[in-house]
């Protein structure tokens, strides 16, 4: 080997070394980067967002990440709410990205009754706009449900109490408004009587009365007083009571059809009731039923609302007049 060659060697062997040491200094620091990149996102799940209107996920994020969310909103009972962040949103959002996902379609068939048992809770609070986005969301689950239809029905009754219950406000504050104007009134339309000296004028009828001018003053000014009728006061009376002395008389049942009893209930012989409550139109037909409570609940609820819509009744009274009356009416399913 000659003297000229092995420096070169040796100068090739060097540069050949650095080129690898450099080459894994920039495959370290890829890794890195992208370790800490993975654990960045990791980090920031507020990025994952499901939307009221529609999933919107952050870039990137797979749907492992969305099951384990979905997964940790059940674990925290947040099935319905808070919007954009519950299991029920999570679980659609990954339905809509892979429709298939079996994992997502048995959990939502899963939590479905639970859920609906929180929709019927935020009615009872009286959330209205908020009980109304819980069912829209059930019902993109499962929309031929049928305990979508009660809670519905449920949530309409509770709208109505309340539309009606400003309506007695009014009519109320209306009453009292009338009486204080008519109490006002009254004194002024009094004042004018004790200028009645003139009365002893009359002594043709003196002598049949035997009354002094100031007696005879006195009477007249009892008779013309002015009386204030006082508003008419509310009697609460039992939903189904008999007539009473305000001439108000409850509906009679005449024509009632018996519920048919659901074939699952009887092959596992459950028993139980239905507490119904439903409105008698003047024509005596029944409208706007709902149920109020049940024991099971979801049960026989189809069933009873089924048979209570055909019965038929000699409408409620009022001063003589046909008038709507509310029933709540309890149905037993015995075996």
């Amino acid at each position: 080997m000659s003297p000229v060659s092995s420096p070169r060697r040796h100068h090739g062997v060097v540069r050949h070394g650095f080129l690898i040491v450099v080459v894994l200094i920039v495959a370290a620091a890829a890794a890195i980067f992208w370790e800490l990149k993975y654990r960045a996102d990791a980090d920031e799940p507020s990025e994952q967002v499901v939307a009221a209107t529609g999933p919107i996920v952050r870039e990137g994020a797979g749907t492992d990440e969305l099951l384990q969310h979905a997964r940790q909103a059940m674990a925290d009972q947040r099935l319905l709410a808070p919007a954009g962040n519950n299991a029920f949103e999570l679980y659609l959002a990954v339905l809509k990205r892979e429709p298939g996902n079996r994992v997502a379609q048995d959990a939502l068939r899963e939590i479905f009754p639970f859920a609906a048992r929180a929709a019927e809770q935020t009615i009872d609070e009286g959330s209205d706009a908020e009980a109304q986005r819980q069912i829209a969301l059930l019902a993109k689950a499962d929309p031929q449900n049928y305990t979508l239809t009660l809670l519905q029905s449920k949530l309409q009754t509770h709208r109505d109490a309340i539309a009606q219950e400003a309506q007695h406000a009014e009519q109320q504050a209306k009453r009292e408004a009338s009486v204080s104007a008519s109490k006002t009134v009254a004194p002024t339309a009094a004042a004018p009587a004790p200028v009645l000296p003139a009365a002893p004028a009359a002594p043709a009828t003196q002598p049949s009365t035997g009354l002094t001018p100031a007696e005879k003053n006195l009477a007249q000014l009892r008779v013309e007083s002015t009386t204030v009728e006082a508003a008419p006061r509310q009697v609460a009376r039992p939903r189904m009571a008999p007539n009473d002395a305000t001439g108000s008389a409850a509906p009679v049942l005449t024509r009632r059809v018996e519920p048919a009893y659901p074939a699952e209930a009887r092959r596992t012989r459950r028993q139980g009731w239905v507490d119904v409550i439903f409105t008698v139109q003047p024509d005596g037909s029944v409208a706007g039923a709902s149920v109020a409570d049940a024991d099971p609940r979801y049960v026989f609820d189809r069933a009873a609302l089924a048979a209570v819509g055909r019965w038929q009744f000699t409408p409620g009274t009022q001063d003589g007049k046909p008038v709507a009356s509310q029933v709540r009416q309890r149905i037993e399913f015995r075996l």
